[in-house]
Parts: structure tokens; sequence; C-alpha cells
């Protein structure tokens, strides 16, 4: 009988390729992140929770974030600049598309009330963490990974993202800064529970493809790089 949460070094190597390769940015994510965002501050401004819900599965922020973890677990800290720096571009998308459409179609009178308590923030974080664990859990083990869009829903970091533009366009700035806190507090949760995961599976082990993974990035980067150069040279010498 096969051993619960039991995986492989096959595994492993499959879990790191595609959670990196799935952590890159592209037409296709950023297309996703945008339209993500559109529906969830639209969902926010109706005050329409099912629009809202759509939006948090069509987002591609959890697997970024995920490979945060990957990288704090076996120590790279390129991996942790670079998808720092993606996730920080992301998140600014997110809070800008929430502040364009409150100053769009938000009417001065239209109350954005929520729970901004302590006890809510404390709440966010333990959904985050559990949350971060299952989705990590999952995305190793494929024969589960259909539960994937239910843990998007619940961990999702667009909404108060969102609300932190709604707020900020609103002139809110409580709202938007209890909601800073608490998508400080469900980005650390997230990346916590990836971690506790990541950690008890032995992603350590999986060093070299991470590394093997890190140098195909840098490959890559470097041939953009090159046809940025000579696409700069062939402008001058026009």
């Amino acid at each position: 009988m096969e051993e619960v949460g039991k995986i492989t070094a096959q595994d492993r190597y499959r879990t790191v390729e595609e959670l990196i390769a799935r952590s890159q940015p592209s037409f296709n994510y950023y297309l996703l992140l945008v339209i993500s965002s559109l529906i969830v501050a639209s969902g926010l401004l109706l005050n329409n929770s099912a629009i809202v819900i759509g939006g948090m599965i069509v987002t591609p922020l959890l697997t970024p974030v995920l490979s945060i973890a990957l990288g704090v677990i076996v120590g790279r800290g390129f991996l942790l600049k670079r998808q720092g720096f993606f996730l920080l571009k992301s998140f600014l998308i997110v809070v800008a598309t929430g502040m364009l459409l409150t100053f769009l179609f938000s009417e001065p009178t239209d109350p954005f009330i929520f729970e901004n308590t302590v006890r809510a923030a404390i709440l966010y974080f333990i959904v985050a963490i559990a949350s971060g664990a299952g989705a990590t859990f999952a995305f190793i083990n494929k024969d589960i990974s259909d539960i994937l869009p239910g843990i998007a829903v619940a961990v999702s970091v667009v909404p108060p993202l969102s609300l932190i533009g709604l707020g900020l366009a609103s002139g809110s700035f409580e709202l938007a800064q209890f909601y800073f806190v608490v998508f400080a507090l469900n980005t650390i949760g997230i990346i916590l529970g990836g971690m506790v995961v990541l950690s008890s599976q032995k992603f350590y082990r999986a060093e070299k493809k991470v590394d093997e993974q890190i140098k195909e990035i840098k490959k890559e980067d470097k041939k953009k790089e090159d046809e940025k150069i000579a696409k700069e040279e062939k402008l001058i010498n026009l």
C-alpha cells in the first residue's frame, strides 16, 4: 500500500521545474493578472462575493509566492531576489487596477464595509498558513491537484491588494492600511505554509534541480538582453 504523502525524487524534480516555470513573467501571466484584478475589484465595488471568487480563481499569483518558499528552503538568493521583484510588480499592478476602477466607477457615498479588526487579521493569517500548506501539497501531488482552484479562493492575496487600491482611491486610508497588514500576513502565511510542506517533503535535496532551472533562467535573460542590445544598435545605425 502506498504511503500517504510520500513522494519520490522524480516528484521533487517535476515540482521544482513546474513551479519555477509557472512563476516566470510572460504575456499570459500578466494578462491573467490584469483580468483577475479587474474581476476582483469590480466584485468588491459591486459588493458581489460571487464575482470576487471568480477573480480569485483566475489569478496566477499563487505559484510565484510558493516559489519564494522554495527559494528559502534551498537557500538560493537569486531565486528569492528575482521572484521578490516579480511579485512586487505584480502586487502594484493589482493595487493600481483597484485604484483605477474606484476612480472611474465608485460613487462618493459608496460604503466599503469590511471587518477590519485584529481578530480578522489573525484569522486571515491562519487561513493563509493552512492554505499555503494545502496548495503546496496539492501542487506536489498530481493526484489531488484538482483541488488547487478551491485553495486559490481561500489563499488569494488579490482581494486585500484590491482593497488597498480601493481605500487609497476613495480616501479611506484606514481601510488601505488595515488591508496592507492583511495582505502582508496573507503573503507571509502562504510562504510559511509552503515552507513547512516543502521541508517535510525534503525539497532541500532538490538543490541541483533548482540550480539547473536558475541556470536556464539566466541563460534566457542573457539571450533577451543580447536581443535588446542588437535591436538598439540596429536602430542607431539606421
